[in-house]
């Protein structure tokens, strides 16, 4: 043992165990941060910097958010699963698969209805055809997800549906729009934000938020210009600056594994001789408190309404089922809902929704599953300290 560490321990000898406390949580978020520390690296190939899919969707244009999307696609999912006899599964899951066409193509309502499985669906290049039923248009080819038309595929093939070969999309446009509005309702979506056209409207704005080029929205979307396709983002003096600075100073991408991420801006700043708290609000409207060095901080760079991603790693979040118990220490407390356990007889993964949509994750001890008595669809809390978020700009 060297002389520094004997000091270092004499003088932590001598601390009283609230110090020891804040001691060694200090040291965890430490040891965390070098561990977890992003890797940069270059992407080949990649599409562009994300910080450039940071736009503004105008007010007019009526999408869905990625939460929103899932949340109409799990209720699509259920709906189907409810389903009490065979025929009725079929008819349902008939219509779910015109709903993630539409959801993944973006094509209009009139071009998914139109589709023949048969002809218009190339299962080895994961393309669906839109217009080629017209020899004086050429098809508009559209990459889709492969298990979609896998699924597609599959459900055509099947000798119960041997009636409706080469036309399982064509369904009538008002059965389509009624359908998509009551699963609207059961996902709890705002009146009215669900139709067809948003739907083309949330595959575009999620491709271009996804660093997809301008012109291959166009393509994909079948828009004559690409004004048409520039409706979806707006970009202030502001973006544009930001967005400037960050291709000018990184060309890389962060890949961490931290599993709970929550991007938004910073509101707040407070600083002390060692360490610095900062505040953002994130997108889903929580705050979140960090808590870091100064050295990190100035690393950083942060300034209050600068851009900034907090990172949890699932094992750093705790839970309680009753909010008078999730009254802790910890800075970071939101309700939520349990929507899966998954566990190996020693650790549990407890996933959950965060009011708003947010996906949450914990890892606890299957101890404590059982000790709490979590169950799916239970309401719980969860927290985490202010020491055990991590920050990134990227």
């Amino acid at each position: 043992m060297s002389t520094v560490e004997e000091s270092i321990l004499e003088r932590v000898s001598g601390l009283d165990v609230l110090a020891l406390e804040r001691l060694r949580d200090h040291a965890e978020a430490m040891l965390a941060r070098k561990s977890d520390r992003p890797t940069h690296r270059r992407q080949h190939g990649a599409l562009g910097p994300c910080q450039a899919a940071l736009f503004t969707v105008p007010n007019d244009i009526r999408h869905l958010e990625t939460d929103q999307i899932e949340r109409l696609t799990a209720a699509f999912d259920e709906w189907r699963d409810a389903a009490r006899t065979a025929p009725i599964r079929r008819a349902r899951d008939r219509m779910r698969l015109v709903y993630l066409m539409l959801r993944h193509s973006g094509g209009k309502l009139g071009e998914v209805l139109a589709l023949n499985e048969r002809t218009d669906i190339d299962l080895a290049q994961s393309i669906v055809s839109f217009g080629g039923s017209d020899p004086n248009e050429a098809p508009r080819r559209v990459v889709v997800p492969k298990s979609l038309l896998e699924e597609v595929v599959r459900f055509a093939a099947s000798p119960a549906n041997r009636g409706i070969r080469g036309e399982m999309f064509r369904l009538d446009p008002g059965f389509v729009r009624r359908k998509l509005y009551e699963q609207a309702r059961r996902a709890g979506l705002p009146p009215g934000r669900v139709s067809p056209t948003s739907l083309r409207h949330s595959r575009a704005v999620e491709l271009l938020r996804g660093g997809v080029p301008l012109p291959v929205v166009q393509v994909m979307l079948g828009h004559s210009s690409l004004v048409l396709t520039s409706i979806y983002c707006s970009f202030s003096d502001q973006d544009c600056q930001r967005i400037v600075n960050h291709c000018v100073a990184k060309e890389s991408r962060v890949k961490t594994s931290a599993r709970n991420t929550f991007f938004g801006s910073v509101t707040s700043v407070r600083k002390s001789p060692l360490l610095t708290e900062v505040s953002l609000t994130a997108q889903n409207g929580f705050e979140i408190v960090s808590v870091i060095t100064n050295e990190s901080f100035e690393r950083l760079g942060l300034t209050e309404g600068g851009q900034v991603t907090a990172l949890v790693k699932a094992p750093w979040v705790l839970l309680a089922k009753d909010e008078k118990m999730a009254r802790t220490s910890a800075r970071n407390c939101f309700p939520g809902q349990v929507v899966s356990i998954r566990g190996d007889g020693v650790a549990v993964e407890i996933m959950g929704l965060l009011d708003g949509g947010t996906p949450m994750c914990a890892l606890i001890t299957a101890e404590s599953v059982e000790t709490l008595d979590i169950k799916e669809g239970d309401q719980i809390w969860f927290f985490f300290k202010a020491f055990s978020v991590i920050l990134n700009i990227d």
